[in-house]
């Protein structure tokens, strides 16, 4: 519903003046119903202007989650890309032992050279 379709307020109601009439209606019972119609215009600005809050808050929170999911996105692409080469095979391969044995072995030479393996870039 937009705001400017909205023709009439609680003020609205409670400011307006009729002209009297001789046939006219009982005032007191006019005032009445108006109060009534100003009660529930009232509850519907609040509801309104909550909704409307709430709405803002949600569309912000939404832009927020799609933003994520874009870098999640990139990110998913980025690491699918680099670890393209490897292989989803679960079992574990003889050169895969012999190479990480090998890898220990240098390891340990560098440590008793004096090096951190762990510190090379």
């Amino acid at each position: 519903m937009d705001e400017n379709s909205i023709k009439l307020n609680a003020m609205k109601i409670y400011d307006k003046v009729f002209t009297p009439n001789v046939k006219g209606y009982d005032p007191d019972e006019v005032d009445s119903f108006l109060d009534e119609i100003i009660k529930d215009y009232s509850a519907f600005e609040k509801y309104y202007t909550e909704a409307s809050n709430y709405i803002g808050e949600l569309e912000e929170s939404l832009r927020k989650e799609k933003e994520k999911v874009r870098e999640l996105t990139v990110e998913k692409a980025r690491l699918s890309n680099r670890l393209e080469g490897i292989s989803d095979n679960d079992d574990v391969s003889l050169s895969n032992i012999q190479l990480l044995q090998r890898i220990k072995k240098l390891e340990e030479a560098l440590y008793r050279l004096g090096e951190d393996p762990t510190k090379i870039k």
